[in-house]
C-alpha cells in the first residue's frame, strides 16, 4: 500500500508548520516544494491516542437533517418566569 503524500509550497509550509497534526494523519507524508522541486518531506509517525480517535469520530458524524430542538430550558426562565 502506497502512503499518501500531500504537496505544499515552502511559503505555505512556514505558516502551517504549527498545524501539522491537523494536516496529516499517522503514516501520511507532506512534501515541501521550493521552486517547483521537492525540497523536504515530513512524515507523521506518531500514533493516534484514544482522545484523538474520539474527536475524529465526533467530527465524522453526519449533520442532522432537520432543525434540532432544545432539550434543556433556560435557567432564567425557571427563575424569573417567561
Amino acid at each position: 500500500m502506497r502512503k499518501s503524500i500531500s504537496k505544499i509550497n515552502i511559503s505555505e509550509a512556514r505558516s502551517k508548520l504549527t498545524q501539522l497534526e491537523k494536516l496529516l494523519k499517522p503514516g501520511e507524508a507532506l512534501q515541501i516544494n521550493k521552486r517547483d522541486k521537492a525540497y523536504a518531506r515530513i512524515e507523521l509517525i506518531g500514533e493516534m491516542d484514544g482522545y484523538d480517535r474520539v474527536l475524529n469520530a465526533i467530527e465524522s458524524l453526519p449533520e442532522p437533517k432537520g432543525k434540532l430542538r432544545a432539550v434543556a430550558q433556560n435557567y432564567k426562565s425557571k427563575l424569573y418566569g417567561k
